[in-house]
């Protein structure tokens, strides 16, 4: 073997567990885990704890302060908590958010400032409990009125053609066999589903290219580093069926529906929206790249675009939810894997089609009669977008800089691990 993994292990006190794997306790509160088939898992002393890849490169470290972890796809996720409990998260070179509490009369609300190109934009969440954890819960930045979300909800007087300019740009040469748009939309929650779909992926690959320097070969999947033995690989492609889409449009026909509701007062933003959403075969889009459990103590990775059915709910004895991969990458877990996702999970998938799905209405009302957007009738239009919530929002440092001092500090982090590591190994 080459690397760390080349090198002896020290002496120590050896436990051998049934998977074969083994814990080697050393002197000085140091440990080691090793692979049956000798490779380093995992090394731990003076409350650093490291992972590496059965290739020998560091996949995880974490601290008291500071967690990195690198995902299958060289994609490097950084997050430092500091002593006022504000929360800095690098999800690539110059990209990332900040997170900080919030407090507006009685209510507690966490303010996630993100950054991404050189420019920062607030979002705002409240949270709740479910089932022990706490959820964020995204907040509209404004609501429309009744006959806007009415002329975005129900069928257009004729099926539209949509100009999308995405032809030439790189990140739909990435997705182009995973995901297509349609033809033809008959309303707006059409619409805006593929609008949906379109950012979530193009921000993963914006995401992506960011982490690897430009290099396509990497933002288009092909660059795989898989966690152990025992991850499972998807072969190609298993792109979004005009069939799965309609389920999606199902899902954003719900929200529409429900910001609607309580737009207009006959409802209340509510904590229980995920779990309402929490019911068999119920559609989840993956927002974010994940590392997640399947069966038989398999791995595999989930990328941004990826679309699950739920097949198991979680409740107060099952923490995790079994959810079903209908559409997915190649690399990333095969479809049909029925994969185990957190509740935390699931809320960020919920928050990010929200988000998305509020995007797109700004783009609805500001762009219609435009690029083959039906013109919206005047009642649709005669009301101005109001704020949902007054809540002041924190001033924003230069997140861009200290989102560029955490990445050289994660970089120093894993030298300083793998020295750490190499001075152990005799």
């Amino acid at each position: 073997m080459s690397g760390l993994n080349g090198r002896p292990l020290p002496k120590g006190k050896v436990t051998v567990h049934a998977d074969g794997n083994l814990t080697v306790e050393a002197s000085h509160g140091v440990n080691f885990g090793v692979r049956q088939n000798g490779t380093l898992a995992s090394y731990s002393a003076h409350g650093r704890s490291v992972t590496f890849s059965p290739g020998g490169k560091i996949q995880s470290v974490h601290t008291a302060s500071l967690d990195i972890r690198h995902g299958a796809h060289g994609e490097r996720t950084v997050v430092t908590r500091h002593a006022d409990k504000s929360v800095l998260v690098s999800t690539g070179a110059h990209r990332g958010y900040l997170e900080r509490t919030v407090i507006s009369g009685r209510a507690t609300y966490t303010a996630r400032t993100y950054y991404s190109g050189g420019a920062s934009y607030t979002r705002l969440y409240s949270n709740y409990r479910f089932y022990g954890a706490v959820l964020p819960l995204y907040v509209p930045g404004v609501y429309y009125s009744s006959a806007f979300y009415g002329w975005a909800f129900y069928p257009w007087p004729n099926p539209i053609a949509y100009s999308w300019g995405w032809g030439g740009t790189p990140w739909f040469g990435a997705y182009g066999g995973f995901f297509s748009p349609s033809s033809s939309y008959l309303n707006g929650s059409a619409w805006l589903t593929d609008y949906f779909l379109s950012r979530t992926m193009s921000g993963a690959y914006d995401d992506r290219m960011q982490q690897d320097g430009g290099d396509p070969s990497q933002a288009d999947g092909q660059s795989f580093d898989p966690a152990s033995e025992n991850t499972l690989v998807g072969q190609g492609d298993t792109p979004i069926t005009p069939e799965l889409k309609e389920l999606i449009n199902d899902e954003v026909h719900r929200q529409l529906a429900y910001e609607n509701a309580v737009a207009s007062g006959t409802a209340e933003s509510s904590v229980a929206e995920l779990p309402s959403a929490l019911q068999r075969d119920r559609i989840f889009v993956v927002s974010n790249n994940l590392e997640v459990s399947a069966s038989d103590n398999q791995t595999c990775t989930l990328s941004a675009g990826d679309v699950l059915q739920l097949a198991t709910p979680p409740s107060g004895t099952t923490p995790l939810a079994g959810l079903r991969v209908s559409a997915g990458r190649r690399a990333d877990c095969p479809a049909g894997t029925v994969v185990s996702l957190s509740s935390q999970n699931l809320a960020e998938m919920q928050n990010n089609l929200r988000a998305q799905m509020d995007a797109g209405l700004d783009a609805m009302r500001t762009g219609q009669g435009q690029l083959g957007l039906p013109v919206a009738p005047s009642v649709a239009m005669a009301q101005a977008p109001r704020s949902a919530l007054d809540v002041p929002l924190p001033t924003n440092p230069n997140i861009g800089a200290l989102l560029d001092a955490q990445q050289a500090e994660a970089t120093q982090v894993e030298a300083d691990s793998v020295r750490a590591v190499s001075a152990t190994l005799k």
